[in-house]
């Protein structure tokens, strides 16, 4: 029976941060460009889709924990953090490799064009939430050198996250190429479910102490 309700909590995850970002893709009017930039696309996509996943495999997932036990939560939320932020950590690249193809602006010249428009709310978005990112993994995988309580790192870890998906979501919907209607309400929606589930975890200790 525990079995049974694992894999189903398991399908009920990799349908609603896979196949449904998928099917928005796939079945959206986007201009479609060369194998190599869509394959960035799509691993992009998913990558940031899976991200959102991280608010509902963890501990602020009560009843996952209940069903699926916390150490395989654990396992799962932390194999998808180190593995699709390293991912995301190569978007900018994922915008630039594609300049050593091309006859137009240079790699480098297109590299230093990304981190000096500061006339675009998109780019400065993308900036910030780059940042935040970098800081969250550096902080996640030196938790045990940093000597702080683990309650402490909790909480930095988690406002760390909620300022990375609301500043990247912001930006995902502003500048990003797929941003349809069908994406933005999905981001939106996961964002503002995972947002209640950290927000009612924190507030709920606090009014407890």
């Amino acid at each position: 029976m525990k079995t049974k309700s694992y894999i189903v909590k398991l399908l009920v995850l990799i349908f609603t941060f896979v196949i449904v970002p998928l099917i928005f893709y796939f079945t959206g009017n986007f201009p479609r460009r060369s194998t190599l930039m869509e394959t960035f696309s799509i691993l992009t996509i998913l990558s940031f889709s899976l991200l959102l996943s991280q608010f509902f495999t963890t501990r602020l997932n009560y009843k996952l924990m209940k069903q699926i036990r916390m150490v395989n939560v654990v396992a799962i939320h932390r194999f998808i953090g180190y593995t699709f932020i390293s991912v995301i950590l190569l978007h900018p690249f994922f915008i630039i490799i594609p300049k050593f193809f091309d006859n137009g602006v240079t790699p480098i010249d297109a590299f230093v064009r990304l981190i000096t428009t500061f006339s675009s709310t998109g780019v400065i978005l993308g900036l910030i939430a780059y940042t935040t990112m970098l800081v969250l993994m550096i902080t996640a995988f030196f938790r045990f050198k940093l000597h702080l309580k683990y309650k402490t790192w909790r909480k930095l870890h988690g406002y760390l996250t909620l300022l990375f998906v609301s500043v990247a979501t912001w930006h995902v919907v502003n500048i990003g190429r797929h941003s349809n209607t069908s994406f933005t309400v999905y981001y939106v929606l996961m964002v503002v479910i995972g947002v209640f589930y950290l927000m009612r975890t924190y507030l709920t200790k606090t009014v407890k102490k």
